[in-house]
């Protein structure tokens, strides 16, 4: 079993006309796997309050909560990349998208 551990962290920063600026990130941003290898992977909520995610290609889908482990397992058939996407932060209208990447090798 592949174990791999990530939070979710937050940056704020406001502009000089005092606007406030969030970016949400998946902590590693790159996650490094084996194809055809079990993964189990073990995401920690640090901030904000909740995070629905996909990762794309895969069929992985769960939440995040502040405050909370959330574990998903499975196992990567094919190689490539694999976009993890919180769907709450997912617009870059938004601000900065909340996307990580699986490298499947």
């Amino acid at each position: 079993m592949q174990v791999r551990y990530i939070v979710t962290t937050e940056f704020t920063s406001k502009t000089d006309s005092g606007q406030q600026l969030e970016a949400y990130r998946w902590d590693p941003g790159t996650i490094p796997v084996k194809k055809g290898q079990p993964v189990e992977l073990r995401i920690t909520g640090v901030n904000g309050e909740s995070h629905p995610f996909t990762i794309e290609g895969l069929g992985v889908k769960a939440t995040v909560n502040k405050g909370k482990t959330t574990v998903v397992r499975f196992t990567p058939k094919e190689a490539g990349t694999y976009a993890i996407v919180c769907e709450t932060h997912s617009d870059p209208k938004d601000g900065v998208p909340m996307v990580g990447y699986l490298v499947v090798q």
